[in-house]
């Protein structure tokens, strides 16, 4: 504690004051009525790092310790209502953050309305109390619990404090102690060896011998050290501590076995070992360790190991090694030996006694995986999309090619498969499922397939999978490699679609010679025929009126075929340029009943709908209507005798598609699917000879739908009835 400065008085220079403040080794400072600084000497750069301009105007609550806030306010408040100098002790903040404890003598001043304080730095003196009362609680501990027996005696040989282990080894109470000497808790053929060695202690000397004496009726073994206790200089007794060592002296027989059994699995094992003192030098060197880096036991032991190899100093292995013994913690790496040209793993592991050092030659897989990095490398970089997928076929990683194409991140795809994200209602994955038990024999596969980006773009790949074997021979993971080939493909596609084009035109080009050949050369060869006929005969005959009314109906048949060959043209000129748009299932449904309201009355025929609400599809709907027109014909015109017709059309989207089925099923008279097979869908071919047609009708219905991306199946049976399953894709 240190007296406060006075205030300096009216007659004092405020300016000299300041000049002494400035000099002292301690802050001066006042804090006016607020709690601000007004002043602050240079002290307080040193003390908390704040220069005098710094400290004045900040608050003396935003410089304190956080938890000395309630108590520094309240010694505040105490000198300013008694108003007498006062001392206390606090915390600050340093401007770096750190505590300093302060010693402050503090004094108000009326006259000013100021508090006018010194500060002075205790935080060495703080720390120098802490230590001293750990040390007065260390010492304290480290008598009355430590496990080995302490006494203490005068110079006339009594005891004078003895601790725990003491009274639990003799069986006697602190006060059965204090009362007796010390030779007497020994046997009496000891008394002269005890009295010497006291004397001895007395004069100044510290003895240390091994004790074996018989404790409890057993024979143990302490290690005692004696030495004098002084006072002022003068010897005033003496203290014994005896550690009980006697399981340590029956395991040093031990002890010598096992190091001699160390030594031998040292040697036995295939990591090299060496073991160096704290000064780094050689302490033992295996013969793995001789052979890898040629160490020599007979030449290098007690050497140190960086004069040994004196160009690994300025590399990562010296680095390592300084960091290990300043952390005291083992070190793992894996590092190159210049000088050797050798890579090693080493597990470095320090104690007291030095470090024991363990490594074994990696070269081989350090090269391997150098290699591998170059590669990945490659793989990371090339344009082509590269995947690696478990033997589950689970992606592992993708490459920046494969980010790139498809616009997936490694995070979105890790451990999902391929077709989970590559493909859709178009992939044709029978492109590879062919191909996949040569792949799980080991070999690799090559195809082509339709993949789909995050964007929904289509592109075409060409995919090279190769497996990855272990060294038993089984397959543990697939390299993927794809190239796109949409460029390529799209040009394929063009070409196949001018071929099917121009094979479609051939057809169509047969199909009218078909039908000038056959459907038109006969009605005009009748007319022809006919028109001569009626030129001989006497229009009041009655062959006029036959051969007339003949006439009339090849020139209706004309018609017919004419009708038709403008009906196959106009499907033909409109393919390229059909518009497709969203249309309602049900709504052309409906308008394509209402066209055979009488027929479907008169074969009291029952139509059921099931189609699902809002179910659209992309199509043409003339196109559309017509399809549905023709079934709906077809089904009235040959229905089964002997029953009511039975209509049923179902529609839903198909899961995890883009299309949607319609179904069209009737319970009419069916035909032979077998035989109708090859000509289901031609022009003019017809399955019923007694119900009359011109067999257009399933072919409008397979055009329609080719024209509009689609596509039908039939399923029939003899008096059993029909089912058309019409597929189109889905509007959505």
């Amino acid at each position: 504690m240190r007296n406060q400065p006075l205030p300096p008085s009216k007659s004092q220079s405020p300016i000299y004051w300041e000049k002494l403040a400035q000099v002292s080794l301690d802050m001066i400072c006042t804090i006016d009525n607020d709690g601000y600084y007004t002043f602050a000497s240079d002290a307080s750069l040193l003390m908390l790092g704040y220069t005098s301009s710094e400290m004045v105007g900040k608050h003396y609550l935003s410089l304190l310790h956080p938890e000395d806030v309630e108590r520094t306010t309240l010694a505040v408040q105490q000198l300013l209502t008694h108003g007498a100098p006062h001392n206390f002790e606090n915390r600050l903040l340093h401007k770096s953050g750190r505590t300093v404890h302060v010693m402050w003598s503090s004094s108000w001043s009326h006259e000013d309305g100021k508090m006018y304080s010194v500060a002075r730095d205790i935080t060495e003196l703080v720390a120098t109390r802490q230590r001293l009362a750990e040390s007065e609680q260390r010492y304290k501990g480290l008598f009355q619990h430590n496990p080995d027996v302490i006494f203490l005696e005068n110079r006339a040989g009594m005891i004078t404090e003895v601790n725990e282990a003491f009274c639990e080894k003799w069986g006697v109470t602190l006060e059965e102690a204090l009362s007796r000497s010390a030779a007497s808790f020994f046997p009496a053929t000891m008394e002269a060896a005890t009295q010497q060695a006291l004397q001895e202690v007395l004069q100044g000397n510290t003895l240390r011998h091994m004790l074996e004496i018989n404790v409890g009726g057993e024979e143990r073994m302490y290690d005692t050290i004696k030495f004098p206790i002084k006072v002022n200089g003068q010897v005033v007794g003496a203290q014994t501590i005896a550690k009980d060592v006697t399981a340590a002296a029956q395991a040093y027989k031990t002890i010598q076995q096992q190091a001699n059994k160390l030594n031998t699995i040292f040697e036995s094992i295939s990591d090299a070992v060496i073991m160096l003192d704290r000064d780094g030098c050689l302490t033992y060197i295996n013969n793995e360790a001789e052979r890898l880096v040629g160490l020599d036991k007979q030449k290098d032991l007690g050497k140190n190991i960086w004069e040994i190899f004196p160009q690994e100093v300025e590399g990562e292995l010296y680095a390592h090694y300084c960091h290990m013994l300043a952390a005291d913690t083992p070190a793992y790496l894996t590092t190159k030996v210049h000088s050797k040209e050798l890579w090693l793993s080493v597990k470095a592991y320090p104690s007291a006694e030095g470090v024991s050092v363990y490594f074994e030659d990696v070269t081989e897989q350090v090269v391997s995986r150098q290699e591998l990095e170059k590669l990945s490398l490659v793989a990371s970089k090339t344009n082509n999309c590269v995947m690696l997928v478990d033997k589950d076929w689970r992606i592992e990683w993708v490459n920046e090619g494969f980010s790139r194409l498809f616009g997936y991140r490694v995070e979105e795809v890790k451990g999902k498969r391929p077709s989970q994200v590559l493909h859709n209602a178009k992939t044709d994955t029978s492109s590879y499922e062919k191909l996949w038990g040569k792949l799980m024999k080991g070999e690799d596969i090559f195809f082509e397939i339709l993949n789909v980006t995050k964007g929904g773009e289509e592109v075409w790949m060409t995919v090279d999978i190769t497996p990855v074997v272990n060294e038993e021979g089984e397959v543990y993971r697939y390299i993927a490699v794809q190239t796109d080939i949409t460029k390529l493909k799209n040009s394929e596609l063009d070409l196949e679609k001018l071929a099917k084009d121009l094979y479609k035109q051939k057809r169509d080009l047969q199909e009218f010679t078909y039908i000038i050949s056959h459907n038109l050369r006969g009605p005009v060869a009748n007319l022809l025929g006919l028109t001569q006929l009626l030129v001989m005969e006497d229009a009041a005959t009655e062959n006029f009126q036959k051969s007339l009314t003949f006439l009339r109906q090849s020139v209706v048949k004309l018609d017919d075929v004419l009708m038709d060959l403008t009906t196959l043209l106009s499907i033909r000129d409109t393919t390229a340029n059909l518009e497709l748009e969203p249309v309602a299932i049900q709504e052309v449904v409906e308008l394509a009943l209402s066209s055979f309201k009488e027929p479907l009355v008169q074969t009291e025929a029952k139509v059921v709908l099931e189609i699902e609400e809002g179910c659209l599809v992309r199509a043409n709907k003339a196109y559309l209507h017509s399809i549905f027109y023709n079934l709906l014909s077809n089904s009235i015109k040959y229905k089964a005798d002997g029953r009511a017709l039975q209509i049923k059309v179902t529609c839903h989207p198909v899961p995890h598609t883009q299309e949607v089925l319609i179904s069209f099923t009737d319970n009419g008279s069916g035909f032979n699917l077998e035989k109708a097979k090859k000509n289901l869908f031609k022009l003019y071919k017809r399955f019923h000879t007694v119900q009359e047609g011109r067999g257009i009708g399933l072919f409008l219905i397979k055009s329609h739908l080719d024209a509009m991306g689609g596509r039908v199946e039939v399923e029939t049976r003899v008096g059993e009835g029909t089912t058309f399953l019409v597929h189109l894709p889905l509007y959505a």
